[in-house]
C-alpha cells in the first residue's frame, strides 16, 4: 500500500461529489437475524418450561433462597435505585431525543415500549389463564399463596427503548438502563416475586419489539456521504478534483479523480453487516458441499477479508486491481481505495467480443489461483471484466479463501466455464480451457455445472439460458469421454423438506384426532361389509377423478400415472388446503408428462371450473329432490365467523393494486388458455362425456362412500339429503384453509346427518368412519406413491 503524503490541495468543500442522495433510513440485515436469534430462543424458553419443568423450578427457588442470605438493605437499595432509574430513563430519553430534533425516532421508541408491555401483559394473562398446567407451574411465580405477575411489563418496556437506541449517541442513558433492567430482574428474583423463565421472556419480548420497530421503520443510515468521503482521501494525501458514483458491484463505489490518475474507492459500512447471512445459512444446510462464498458478519471482518483475499489473488497470478489503501472514514464505515480500471463486464460483452485470446488468459490465470491454492468463489459474467486492451481482469473476491479445498477450485472453474459459454459459447470455451488447463482439471468441474454450485448472478443469467448447462456439459463429454453425472450437492431437497414436514403433521393429526376414540366400541358397532363397501367405493372415487382430467387433456398421459397422482393426493392435502394442493399437483403431473406448461395450466383451470359447474346445479337438485331446509343450519358459528372473516380477508386484500392486477392478469391467462380448452371440450362430444362423466362419478361415488359409512354403524338416511350433507360438507372443506378441511368438514358432516334424524352418537361414529375412510386411510398409500413418483421424476 502507499504511504501517505501530504495532504495539498482543495479543501473537501471544494470538491465535485457527484452521487445519488443516500437514504437517510435504512432497514439493516443484521437486524433481522437478532430477531431470529430472539424467536429462537423464546420458542426454546417456552420449550424449556415444559419440558423440563423441574428443572426451571429449581433454579427460580435456589435464587430466592439466597434472598436469606443477602442483607435486606442491599436488596432494598439496589431494588430501590432499579426503579427509580426505571422511571427516570423513559423520560430523560424523549426529553433529549426531542430537543435533538428526532421526533421519529422519539415515536418509534414510544411505540416499541408501548408494544413491549402490552404483550407481556396479554402473555401473563394468558400463562395465569388458559395456558396448560406445566407452563404455569415453570413460568407463574406464587407470592403469599396468590399468583404474581409472570412476564413483568415494565422491564419489557425498558428493554426495548434500550433495543430501540441501542445504535443512538445516548450511552449514558443505555448504560443506567441496563443497570435498571438488571436490579429490578435481581431484587425481584431475590424476593421470589418472578421467575428466571418469565424475566427472559420479559427480555426477549422486550429486544423483539424493539427488533421488529427497528426493522420496520428503519434506522438513521451510518453510510458516509461523499464530503466526508472526500475529506478522508484528502487527509490520506489523495488530491481530489471530483468523487463520482460507480454503480457497479453490489456495494457501493465511487471513482475519484486526481491530478495523478483515478482511483476506484470501495465504501463499506454497518447499514449492511449481516446480509446474506440467512441465505447463506439456508445455503449451508441445502449443500452438502463448500461450493458457495462466504458471507462476512461485521465490518472489520469484511475488511479484513476483501482486503486479504485482494493480495492473495495477486499473489497467486489473478489480475485484480491492486489495493492502495484502507482508510477507516469513522467508527461505522471504512473505505478501501484500489487502482482504477476502465473496461467492461464479459457479461456485457457479444461473442464476436470476446476472442480466444481472452479466454486464454482467463483460463492462465485461473491456474495460477489453482497452483496457489486460492478460491476465488464469485466469479461470474460481472466480476470477469475485460479492460480496454482485452486484458482479463478478476473482481470483487471478496468471498474466496486460502488454502482452498478441491470442492472449491473446481467450483470456481465450474462458475467460470458457465459465465464464459453464455457470451462466447461453449464450443471454444472447452477448447481455450482444455488447451490450458489440461484435461484432468476441466473433467473434475464437469460434476459442479449445477445451478446449485453457481453464484447467484450466474444462476440468474443461467435462467434465461437454459440449454448453456446441457450443452456445455454435451460439449466437455464430447471431448474428454467423461461421465456427464453430477456430484449430488444438495443435502436436503425442498420436496424431500415437504414430505418430511407432512410425515410429522400426518402423526400429529392422527394421534390428536384419533386419541379419544375407542376403537374397541367402534369395532363392535360396524358392519365391516359395508365397510369394505365403503373402501370400493374410495377406490372408483380416485378413478373417476382421473377421468374427469383427463377429459381436458388431449395430450396423450397415461391413465395409471393420473391415477397414481390422485392417491397421492391424499398424502399432499395434509400439507395444504385440498384445492390448493390438487391443482398445484396435477399441473406438475401434466408438466412431467409431457404437456406444455401453459395448456397443462389451462387444462386444469378448466377442470376446476368444470367442477363448480357441475357441482353446485347438482346440490340444488339434490336439495330439491330431498325437501332439505336445513342447509343453514349445517355450518357452527364459529366455521361461519372464520369464512366470513376470510371472505372478507380475500375482499380487502383484492383492493390492493397489485393484487388486483395480479388477479386480472390471472383471469386473462385463464380467458386465453383454459376457456378455449374447455370450449374444445364443449364441442367434442366424447370428451364432453368423459370430463362431465368423470366429475358425476367423483361427487357421486363420494356420497355412496358416505352413505355405505352410515349402513355400516346401523342407521339409513334419504340418500337424496345425505347428497345435500356431503356435497356442503365437502365444500367447506375446500373452502376453509385448513388441511383435508379438518375440524370444519367434521362438524359440518355431523350437524348435518343429525338434521336428517340421526342420532347424536350415531352421527359421530358414521362421521368418523368415512373420514377413516376418505382422509386418514389414503395417507400410507399416498405416501408411498408421492415418494415413488417423484423419485421416478414423475411428479
Amino acid at each position: 500500500m502507499t504511504e501517505p503524503v501530504e495532504a495539498e490541495g482543495s479543501s473537501a468543500d471544494e470538491i465535485v461529489v457527484d452521487e445519488p442522495p443516500l437514504p437517510p433510513r435504512t432497514r439493516r440485515p443484521a437486524d433481522v437475524l437478532s430477531l431470529l436469534i430472539v424467536s429462537g430462543v423464546l420458542t426454546g424458553l417456552v420449550a424449556m418450561s415444559i419440558i423440563a419443568e423441574r428443572t426451571m423450578t429449581a433454579i427460580t427457588a435456589d435464587l430466592a433462597d439466597l434472598n436469606t442470605r443477602v442483607p435486606g438493605s442491599v436488596v432494598g437499595i439496589v431494588d430501590f435505585t432499579a426503579n427509580l432509574a426505571g422511571v427516570v430513563i423513559p423520560l430523560g430519553l424523549v426529553a433529549v431525543l426531542m430537543i435533538r430534533g428526532r421526533v421519529r425516532t422519539t415515536v418509534e421508541l414510544l411505540i416499541a415500549g408501548v408494544a413491549a408491555s402490552v404483550t407481556a401483559a396479554m402473555v401473563s394473562e394468558w400463562l395465569t389463564g388458559p395456558a396448560p398446567q406445566r407452563l404455569q407451574d415453570s413460568l407463574v411465580p406464587i407470592v403469599d399463596g396468590a399468583e404474581a405477575t409472570p412476564v413483568p411489563a415494565y422491564p419489557a418496556l425498558l428493554v426495548a427503548v434500550v433495543t430501540v437506541v441501542s445504535r443512538l449517541d445516548v450511552r449514558r442513558f443505555r448504560q443506567v438502563a441496563i443497570y435498571a433492567i438488571a436490579g429490578t430482574f435481581a431484587a425481584q428474583l431475590l424476593r421470589g416475586e418472578a421467575t428466571v423463565g418469565g424475566l427472559l421472556i420479559s427480555t426477549s419480548v422486550g429486544i423483539a419489539a424493539g427488533l421488529l420497530v427497528r426493522i420496520v421503520g428503519g434506522q438513521p443510515s451510518v453510510a458516509p456521504s461523499g464530503q466526508k468521503i472526500a475529506a478522508t482521501l484528502e487527509a490520506a494525501g489523495y488530491h481530489l478534483k471530483a468523487l463520482r458514483a460507480d454503480p457497479s458491484g453490489e456495494y457501493r463505489r465511487l471513482t475519484a479523480e486526481t491530478p495523478d490518475g483515478r482511483y476506484s474507492v470501495l465504501v463499506l459500512d454497518r447499514n449492511h453487516e449481516g446480509a446474506g447471512t440467512i441465505a447463506r445459512a439456508v445455503d449451508r444446510l441445502r449443500t452438502r458441499e463448500e461450493v458457495l462464498p462466504r458471507q462476512t458478519l461485521t465490518l472489520r471482518d469484511a475488511i479484513d477479508r476483501i482486503a486479504l483475499q485482494s493480495f492473495a489473488v495477486a499473489r497467486a497470478g489473478g489480475r485484480t486491481p491492486q489495493l492502495r489503501t484502507v482508510l477507516r472514514i469513522d467508527g461505522d464505515s471504512a473505505a478501501l481505495v484500489y487502482e482504477y480500471v476502465h473496461g467492461t463486464a464479459l457479461g456485457d460483452l457479444t461473442a464476436d467480443q470476446v476472442t480466444d485470446d481472452m479466454l486464454v488468459e482467463l483460463w492462465e490465470q485461473l491456474g495460477g489461483l489453482r497452483r496457489n491454492h486460492v478460491a476465488h468463489r464469485r466469479l461470474s459474467g460481472r466480476t470477469i471484466q475485460v479492460d480496454d486492451d482485452g486484458g482479463i481482469w478478476l473482481l470483487s473476491p471478496s468471498g474466496g479463501e486460502l488454502a482452498a479445498t478441491d470442492v472449491a477450485m473446481r467450483t470456481d472453474l465450474a462458475q467460470a466455464l458457465t459465465a464464459a459459454s453464455i457470451v462466447a459459447g461453449p464450443d471454444r470455451v472447452v477448447d481455450t480451457a482444455l488447451d490450458v488447463l489440461g484435461p484432468d482439471a476441466v473433467r473434475a468441474a464437469i460434476p459442479l455445472l449445477q445451478p446449485i454450485a453457481l453464484t447467484p448472478g450466474t444462476r440468474q443469467q443461467v435462467k434465461g439460458h437454459r440449454e448453456v448447462l446441457i450443452r456445455l456439459r454435451d460439449r466437455l463429454v464430447d471431448r474428454l469421454g467423461a461421465p456427464a453425472e453430477p456430484v449430488r450437492l444438495q443435502r436436503i431437497r425442498p420436496l424431500s423438506l415437504l414430505t418430511g414436514v407432512g410425515t410429522v403433521v400426518a402423526v400429529y393429526f392422527v394421534g390428536t384426532q384419533l386419541s379419544d376414540v375407542s376403537f374397541g366400541e367402534l369395532w363392535e358397532r360396524t358392519d365391516w361389509r359395508w365397510l369394505i363397501l365403503a373402501l370400493a367405493l374410495m377406490c372408483a372415487n380416485y378413478l373417476t377423478m382421473a377421468l374427469g382430467l383427463l377429459g381436458f387433456v388431449p395430450e396423450r398421459v397415461p391413465f395409471w400415472r393420473i391415477v397414481s397422482a390422485q392417491v397421492a393426493l391424499g398424502f399432499l392435502r395434509l400439507m395444504a388446503p385440498t384445492t390448493v394442493g390438487a391443482v398445484a399437483m396435477n399441473i406438475r403431473l401434466l408438466t412431467k408428462s409431457g404437456v406444455a406448461a401453459p395448456l397443462a395450466a389451462a387444462s386444469v383451470a378448466a377442470n376446476q371450473v368444470a367442477q363448480v359447474a357441475v357441482t353446485f346445479p347438482l346440490l340444488a337438485v339434490m336439495a330439491v329432490a330431498s325437501g332439505y331446509d336445513s342447509l343453514p343450519g349445517l355450518p357452527s358459528s364459529s366455521t361461519l365467523i372464520v369464512v366470513l372473516g376470510l371472505l372478507l380477508a380475500a375482499a380487502v386484500v383484492g383492493i390492493i393494486p397489485p393484487v388486483r392486477s395480479r388477479l386480472r392478469e390471472l383471469w386473462s391467462d385463464f380467458a386465453e388458455r383454459g376457456l378455449p380448452r374447455l370450449l374444445d371440450v364443449l364441442s367434442d362430444p366424447r370428451r364432453l362425456t368423459l370430463a362431465v362423466g368423470g366429475i358425476l362419478g367423483q361427487t357421486v361415488s363420494l356420497i355412496l362412500c358416505f352413505y355405505a359409512c352410515l349402513l355400516a354403524v346401523g342407521e339409513t338416511v334419504n340418500l337424496a339429503g345425505l347428497a345435500v350433507v356431503q356435497l356442503v360438507g365437502n365444500t367447506l372443506g375446500t373452502a376453509v384453509p385448513t388441511p383435508g378441511g379438518l375440524g370444519a368438514v367434521e362438524a359440518a358432516l355431523t350437524a348435518g346427518v343429525s338434521t336428517l334424524g340421526v342420532p347424536a352418537s350415531a352421527a359421530v361414529t358414521a362421521v368418523l368412519v368415512f373420514r377413516i375412510v376418505s382422509f386418514w386411510l389414503p395417507i400410507l398409500p399416498g405416501w408411498v406413491l408421492w415418494t415413488q413418483m417423484r423419485r421416478r421424476d414423475l411428479l
